[in-house]
């Protein structure tokens, strides 16, 4: 189907976009760790981060742009092993870091590396691709060129229904921020820290599991 009314393209993207952000990972993470020592916003401009690199995802699936798509499913293992040794980085650095609590939102020089930072991380991702992949499997792909409105709000959608879960999450977290502060701080980034690494340890041994089969 080339053609998709508009309300219904900018729907299925939004329904996705929040369905790829919504399972808890290291990028969640690292925002609820925002959210508890900086600030909601801070937070949220963090989540942004992912939010973009899954409206990446979704435009790549959801217009069905074939050659992206095999690009990164052939490079599988080379594309987790680099999202890997990030997320690991990150959490040795967020183990590592100083405990800190600002009531301010942050430099914007701290909000841009926030925000680079959860991209790299969600864009290195070969699961999410494929998620996006299957979320989109039950639709026709929206041809860009001859419905370019749909494919625009499709694309839109994915980032606000993205951007949207991340609203709720730092949210949510920031409600409990001050009861936390006064009980959880001193162990905040060394918690955050080893979940992170744990993330980035799992998703290198899945590379490492599927080198072996894949081996004669």
């Amino acid at each position: 189907m080339a053609f998709a009314p508009l309300e219904f393209a900018f729907v299925r993207g939004l329904i996705a976009g929040f369905a790829l952000a919504a399972p808890v990972g290291p990028v969640a993470v690292l925002c609820i760790r925002r959210a508890l020592s900086t600030g909601r916003f801070q937070a949220f401009v963090a989540g942004l981060g992912a939010a973009f690199a899954d409206m990446i995802f979704g435009a790549v699936a959801g217009l069905g742009i074939g050659v992206v798509m095999t690009f990164i499913l052939d490079h599988e293992i080379a594309i987790g092993s680099v999202g890997g040794l990030i997320v690991l980085a990150i959490g040795v650095a967020t183990f590592r870091a100083p405990v800190s609590f600002s009531e301010s939102s942050g430099a914007p020089s701290i909000m841009s590396r926030d925000f680079a930072t959860t991209f790299s991380m969600a864009i290195t991702n070969p699961a999410t691709m494929i998620a996006a992949i299957g979320l989109f499997a039950a639709f026709a792909p929206i041809d860009l060129y001859t419905a370019p409105a749909s494919a625009t709000l499709l694309v839109t959608g994915v980032f606000a229904g993205s951007a949207l879960w991340w609203l709720i999450l730092v949210g949510a977290v920031g409600t409990f921020r001050d009861a936390f502060m006064r009980r959880g701080l001193p162990h905040l980034n060394h918690i955050s820290g080893a979940i992170i690494m744990l993330s980035g340890l799992g998703v290198l041994i899945a590379v490492a599991l599927k080198i072996l089969r894949q081996s004669p």
